[in-house]
């Protein structure tokens, strides 16, 4: 019959969907995932303070599991296999998500960092967080540095990839949060005021 027909290829179709995306993050798992995406927590006024390690830029992020959980990958800094992942969860009682921000640390020692045959200093350390009134997770992502180099970068393919990958993240975890992003973004106000002349 015409429903039996319709039921088969809605099937087929979610069978094709599945199958797609086990393709995807089966190649992302080709590389090693790395155990823990985080290298300390500190506890600060009450509130705990998650650090990650370096990572190279953002790869991927989807609401997982019925929204009970959004999931962030990460490639590694200076290694085309490696990624981090770690999960953002719905609020317990009592905790806000209060939004997106993004800056840097200066570090004390630069390190080198050799990349396509050229050496680089390192003397920041590019971070996007996610601020939470009982605490923050402190992304560590050195591609933030390129959006700011607006100036030189911005006609490149590189740049608008990230640009328009971190602006999709953003709003993907406001709307995760139920939290109203206001006016373009965070991204685009940071770039504006911080951009490298």
């Amino acid at each position: 019959s015409l429903n039996d027909l319709l039921e088969k290829l809605k099937a087929r179709k979610k069978e094709i969907i599945s199958k797609k995306e086990a393709e995807y993050n089966n190649n992302i798992n080709k590389g090693t995932k790395e155990r823990t995406a985080f290298f300390r927590i500190e506890e600060i006024d009450n509130k705990k303070i998650y650090y990650t390690k370096i990572f190279k830029y953002l790869v991927k992020f989807r609401i997982a599991n019925k929204d009970n959980k959004l999931s962030l990958t990460f490639q590694k800094l200076n290694n085309k296999k490696n990624y981090y992942l770690f999960n953002l969860f719905p609020l317990k009682e009592g905790n806000k998500f209060l939004g997106i921000k993004y800056g840097w640390d200066k570090l004390e020692k630069p390190f080198f960092l050799r990349q396509n045959n050229k050496s680089y200093v390192i003397k920041k350390l590019y971070y996007l967080e996610f601020k939470f009134s009982k605490g923050s997770i402190k992304c560590y992502v050195q591609s933030l540095r390129t959006l700011l180099r607006k100036k030189d970068k911005e006609s490149t393919k590189y740049y608008k990839f990230n640009l328009e990958h971190i602006k999709r993240m953003e709003n993907t975890v406001y709307k995760f949060y139920s939290k109203k992003l206001k006016n373009k973004g965070v991204i685009y106000k940071w770039i504006e005021k911080n951009q490298i002349l």
